[in-house]
């Protein structure tokens, strides 16, 4: 599971974004920590200052990219699988079984 990727724009999306520095100063940057206890994503600068729930906790969560499958998946990278590849603006709600494959209900139209 990537942290981060390319989108079908060639834009850089974050997939999974540091809650602080989001919430606090408007800006998306790359989350390497996510806290359990307090289900906030955290960059290298704002982990430093979470040391909220004592030295014991802190050695258990929060989990860095090493660990990150006990991550959540985030909102951004929810709507990014449940999008279309061909149709950007259109949700996956079909599944084709001659082709394998998952479809919106336009590809339904055009290609099965």
């Amino acid at each position: 599971m990537a942290t981060s990727g390319i989108s079908r724009n060639s834009d850089v999306v974050m997939y999974y974004c540091c809650t602080i520095c989001k919430t606090e100063r408007s800006v998306e940057i790359d989350a390497d920590f996510y806290c359990e206890r307090c289900l906030k994503y955290f960059c290298r600068t704002c982990i430093n200052s979470h040391r909220q729930h004592g030295w014991w906790f802190y050695k258990k969560s929060p989990y860095g990219k090493d660990k990150i499958r006990k991550w959540p998946l985030s909102k951004k990278m929810e709507t990014s699988l449940l999008i279309c590849i061909i149709h950007k603006r259109e949700k996956l709600t079909m599944f084709c079984l001659d082709h394998n494959r998952l479809c919106c209900s336009e590809c339904v139209e055009l290609y099965h």
